[in-house]
């Protein structure tokens, strides 16, 4: 007798409920584009014990008819292809005819459903992937479908789902990336009883701030490009606001949302040195094409798609991002030229300033100075004494002997020390708008500015943290934060590690939270961007006081560090560099990145073969 035999229907459906049925929120998934298939302008879902316990998703969609309600729980019944061709030519979300199938199969399901014209809706009771009764119940238009005890039958698929609360946030993700991709659509969504998520038919830009918060509506910059009946659309942000994961970049093939692997690299390309390491911007990007130029029949589960050209894709991506970041000009860029044009200051009251006959002291901040010019000024240079193109040609090197060291490092106190690895005597201006070259006792040192900046910034920062040394700041007018009303609760939840580092957090109404007290070495301007970037970091760790103190200074370090490009005067370039010789540790940036480099003079007198 042979070994070979055919299985059964039912361990055919499970199986395939293995592969389209990744956890709750692929259900959900299917589900929602089952609606809007259907043509519904409205759709509510509810879900109860992250899913497991129920899923219930309604529209207001054409709905099914009574004859075909028994074939929606059949593999591979589908009323969305008939051919080939169709599947060549998709205008639908769901397609397989294997999702209802797949889903009835591990659960309980009942299905009601009205359509047009008919003064009747019907039901339909299914468990274990059979139809167990059948009846009309009153008419309404659209479709409810309701899931119980998910995966009863199958006990060994929960165990390998994530904790309750791990669930409901895929859950709410879910929705929230759906409702992106279909803004002419109304979505509501109920979990455990308590809405969490609704948003009406509106714009593209105004479904992104909907559901993503009006904290980025000052922050995002417009795409619109087409290319041979391709078209790119959607929004991407200003380099001066960014999250610290990809969580906040979401690709839209034909409103469908898609993984594309090579989305990040582009990113990355686009955006270069305008970013910090470890700095992830906002994209919403749409891309509309031609039906037959997308193969979405490559993935179970319909995450991935394949393109008849992907060159032609990447090509599109990187020039219609390219284009709106050559165009507009960061708004830290803007903010790092106002401050760096304040006055430089000099700590030695004994030393005269190179601006005047008098020095000026240093209160603080991002810019390495905010006081202002004594009567007898400097104005050799005009509007902006501090800034314009550090050259290097026919240059004698700017000596750093009469610049101070730094407001903050008399919180050193007696500890204040010069690392003898790096104290420099004078530097001979940028090159490649980068990097510094400087001039020490035991050799020549390249320094990275952004980078040099950053461990200084960070060491401040830490350093006030861990002595209390800073100040918090009531402020006149509170800063709105507009978040969604379930990330608002979980902000609210951990307001006590906000309070920790001096910020006072307050709940307003929905999402919104009041930010009413800010520490002083947050830069002003920059309060929103830097609590939000730490909230992320918050939600993928639970660290210790310490570690806290750590993600807060390395939040304000990479977001008022001087970036790639900004130019920078001399006395501020002396500034910077006597600062960092005062680090502990000078070679570092916070995230392990060098900031300089050194050749001595032995290195060399080797590579001339003077030796």
């Amino acid at each position: 007798m042979g070994i070979i035999h055919s299985l059964s229907p039912d361990l055919i459906n499970q199986i395939a409920a293995g592969e389209v049925i990744e956890s709750t929120h692929s259900i959900l998934k299917e589900l929602i584009e089952n609606s809007i298939d259907a043509g519904a302008k409205k759709i509510e879902i509810a879900t109860e014990n992250a899913g497991l316990g129920r899923i219930l998703v309604s529209d207001d969609g054409h709905g099914i008819e009574k004859d075909d309600l028994p074939l929606a729980i059949k593999r591979y019944a589908t009323s969305k292809i008939q051919n080939f061709h169709d599947l060549e030519h998709l205008f639908t979300f769901g397609f397989r005819g294997e999702a209802l199938a797949s889903i009835a199969s591990v659960s309980r399901l009942v299905i009601e459903s009205g359509t047009e014209g008919n003064r009747m809706a019907n039901r339909v009771v299914v468990e274990e992937g059979n139809i167990v009764s059948e009846e009309e119940i009153p008419f309404f238009q659209g479709t409810k479908i309701e899931i119980k005890d998910l995966f009863y039958n199958t006990p060994v698929r929960r165990k390998f789902l994530k904790t309750e609360s791990g669930e409901e946030k895929k859950n709410r993700s879910r929705v929230q990336t759906m409702a992106l991709g279909e803004p002419s659509i109304g979505f509501r969504y109920v979990q455990n009883g308590k809405e969490v998520f609704h948003v009406q038919k509106e714009e593209p830009l105004e479904r992104v701030l909907s559901v993503y918060g009006e904290n980025l509506r000052d922050h995002l910059l417009p795409i619109q490009s087409s290319r041979n009946g391709m078209t790119l659309r959607g929004f991407i942000s200003h380099p001066d606001f960014y999250k610290s994961s990809r969580t906040g970049q979401f690709f839209f093939v034909n409103n469908r949302s898609v993984e594309l692997k090579f989305s990040a690299q582009i990113l990355k390309r686009c955006y270069g040195e305008l970013l910090p390491s470890g700095a992830f911007p906002y994209a919403f990007l749409f891309f509309d094409l031609p039906r037959e130029f997308v193969d979405v029949n490559v993935h179970p589960q319909k995450k991935e798609v394949r393109f008849l050209s992907e060159e032609t894709i990447t090509g599109m991506l990187f020039q219609g991002i390219t284009d709106v970041l050559r165009t507009s000009t960061p708004v830290e860029f803007l903010e790092m030229r106002r401050r760096l044009s304040m006055p430089i200051p000099y700590d030695n009251a004994g030393n005269k300033s190179q601006f005047g006959d008098s020095g000026t002291s240093f209160a603080g901040g991002l810019g390495f100075g905010n006081g202002n010019f004594g009567e007898g000024g400097n104005k050799q240079v005009e509007g902006n004494p501090l800034l314009g193109p550090s050259t290097i040609e026919g240059r004698t090197g700017f000596s750093l002997e009469g610049i101070g060291a730094g407001t903050n490092l008399h919180l050193l106190g007696d500890n204040l020390t010069k690392h003898n690895l790096f104290v420099p005597k004078k530097h001979y201006g940028v090159i490649f708008e980068t990097f510094i070259l400087a001039e020490a006792e035991d050799g020549l040192y390249i320094i990275d500015q952004h980078t040099a900046h950053e461990r200084i910034r960070y060491e401040e920062v830490l350093r006030d943290l861990k002595s209390k040394a800073y100040k918090s700041q009531s402020l006149l007018t509170p800063i709105r934060l507009e978040l969604t009303k379930e990330e608002a609760e979980e902000m609210i939840a951990e307001k006590h590690r906000f309070s920790e580092l001096g910020i006072t957090l307050e709940p307003f109404s929905g999402g919104t939270i009041l930010i009413r007290e800010v520490p002083s070495y947050i830069d002003p301007g920059k309060e929103t961007e830097t609590i939000l970037d730490l909230w992320e970091r918050f939600k993928s760790k639970d660290p210790e006081e310490k570690e806290l103190y750590d993600e807060m200074a390395k939040c304000v370090a990479c977001r008022s560090a001087i970036k790639k490009g900004d130019q920078v005067s001399d006395p501020i370039i002396g500034e910077l560099l006597q600062r960092l010789s005062y680090c502990e540790n000078p070679s570092l940036c916070p995230h392990g990145r060098p900031t300089l480099i050194k050749l001595t003079r032995k290195d060399l007198e080797t590579m001339f073969h003077r030796i």
